[in-house]
């Protein structure tokens, strides 16, 4: 008798078990719970968007040093074509200076070489910034 009640006693737990795990399949999830799929499509979308921002930062970045490149460009020809004109005034002064006993007509030579090297300066600057940045 023993040996059956142990039985029934098995088939009876067995039962319960198996009853159990069929019932907790139709159970409603807990208040709170997120299933694998929300969560991986969440994690989906938090991913794209941080790479969107990293692509968006790494461009302004890239952009930030090209103006800063051509900023620096631009001065460093300013400062250049200054220091020419500078130089070049100076010698037409002397060359006047030195001419001026013998006619007006060097006055107006002088003036006019020095506005075509001021010019002719620029020019070349500009030539320059085109052919590197463009």
């Amino acid at each position: 008798m023993e040996k059956i009640a142990g039985t029934i006693r098995f088939f009876v737990f067995l039962g319960l078990l198996l009853a159990s795990v069929a019932f907790a399949q139709n159970a409603a999830p807990p208040e709170g719970y997120v299933s694998e799929a929300d969560v991986a499509a969440e994690l989906a979308i938090r991913d794209s968007v941080m790479t969107a921002c990293n692509v968006e930062s790494d461009s302004l970045r890239n952009l930030i040093e090209s103006e800063q490149a051509k900023s620096a460009n631009w001065e460093k020809s300013y400062n250049t074509i200054k220091q020419d004109n500078s130089v070049c005034q100076q010698a037409l002064r002397v060359a006047i200076d030195a001419a001026s006993d013998k006619n007006g007509s060097v006055k107006k030579e002088a003036a006019m070489m020095t506005g075509t090297s001021f010019l002719g300066g620029i020019a070349i600057g500009m030539l320059l910034f085109w052919l590197i940045f463009d």
